[in-house]
């Protein structure tokens, strides 16, 4: 152990669940909370590592991005067991997400079955041929499975924001709102921002206490795209990362939360009449159609105008009200999940349910997604916000 390892006698994980440097004296191995962990040998990045309940024969699930073109049949998981520091080495079983957009490099997760006798704290993966010494292990989260009394209600999960993202008033805007729609957590994976919106991070966090920022540096690990097709901005990867990030986000919470919005940094859902009831049982997710709101039609009232906003960098999306259909002829909204349904997820969609999940399309009576055509930022029935200046309590979703 290095004298940089004593210095933090404790390794404390998502549930605050810390676990003392005896362990490593036992196991002998390596490890890290950071993601992006490289697999020697290989060219996959591990992100984390989690428990998966939700399998016939428990097991491990190490998420990370894989190469498409790769072949890592050969990988092997090492779990270290919590009893005895023993390493025990299984059969990694590789999934690649479909969703990839053309791009080589795709999210992917190794499923590792555990065996009997092992409560395994930290994994790792190793390729064929590799020492077991090069191996650097994460710590395995979600080792408590919840079905209820979660700590969150609900919670919003933005990713990613990059490209040193500037738009600081319909972020605060947006925050605000989700804060009057009862999002109890917003959780945002930021790649880079300006000074500005560190600030405004630093606020939300710190002394709000709603957002917590998660550091996403994929960009110093694989040449990303900004875009989401190789056509449009060449790369090793879709839109920074922005499919493993939302696995991430869906795995990382899972126990943590309820329900789970799954958005962009610049996104939110609203309501737009009635609530929708959850008649459709634990396991749904729900899916919002996207409009358009054209960023050349602007609302001429002065109150959604604020002068003591002039200062602040970026667009008041209180001033477009004018929606119009998505006519893209793609699928674009956005869901609400129950993570405990989902197994892997795209960008706009579930790609895969845990048997039982399934998604439930929510009627535009109820509430609709929207983007603001000429700029980054999308959002949802802002002309209902400034009409009513009411709102349907969003937790509807949740009783």
């Amino acid at each position: 152990i290095s004298p940089a390892d004593i210095l933090h006698s404790y390794h404390c994980v998502l549930e605050s669940h810390c676990f003392s440097l005896s362990l490593l004296d036992q196991c002998h191995v390596k490890v890290t909370s950071n993601p992006f962990t490289l697999v020697h040998g290989s060219k996959t990045l591990l992100l984390n590592a989690f428990y998966e309940h939700r399998v016939a024969k428990a097991s491990v699930r190490l998420l990370g991005i894989v190469r498409r073109e790769e072949d890592t049949a050969q990988s092997r998981c090492v779990l270290c067991c919590h009893d005895d520091g023993r390493l025990v080495t299984v059969v990694a079983e590789r999934n690649t997400h479909p969703s990839h957009y053309f791009f080589p490099y795709s999210t992917g997760d190794f499923l590792c079955q555990i065996p009997h006798g092992c409560q395994p704290r930290y994994a790792g993966l190793m390729s064929e041929n590799i020492n077991q010494a090069d191996i650097t292990f994460l710590p395995v989260l979600n080792q408590a499975e919840r079905q209820s009394s979660f700590p969150l209600n609900f919670t919003v999960c933005l990713t990613t924001m990059f490209n040193n993202y500037n738009n600081v008033l319909q972020f605060i805007q947006a925050v605000e709102l989700y804060r009057l729609l009862g999002a109890q957590r917003v959780i945002v994976y930021k790649n880079s921002c300006s000074p500005a919106m560190e600030e405004v991070l630093r606020y939300y966090s710190s002394q709000v206490g709603l957002v917590e920022v998660l550091s996403w540096p994929v960009d110093a690990h694989l040449n990303v795209s900004s875009s989401w097709l190789p056509s449009l901005s060449p790369g090793d990867l879709h839109y920074y990362g922005q499919i493993p990030a939302n696995n991430d986000c869906v795995y990382r919470y899972m126990y943590q939360t309820r329900y789970l919005l799954m958005h962009d940094a610049d996104e939110v859902i609203l309501p737009t009449g009635s609530c929708v009831c959850l008649k459709h049982g634990e396991n749904a997710n729900y899916y919002f159609d996207n409009n358009v709101f054209p960023i050349e039609e602007k609302e001429t009232d002065t109150r959604f105008n604020r002068p003591e906003w002039a200062g602040l960098p970026g667009v008041n999306f209180l001033l477009h009200v004018l929606k119009e259909p998505d006519g893209s002829g793609y699928t674009t909204g956005k869901l609400i999940l129950n993570p405990r349904s989902v197994l892997q997820m795209e960008v706009h969609a579930v790609q895969l349910h845990n048997p039982g999940g399934h998604t439930v399309k929510v009627s535009s009576w109820h509430g609709r997604g929207g983007f603001l055509c000429g700029c980054s930022f999308i959002h949802s029935f802002i002309q209902f916000f400034i009409q009513n200046c009411s709102f349907v309590v969003f937790t509807c979703f949740l009783l």
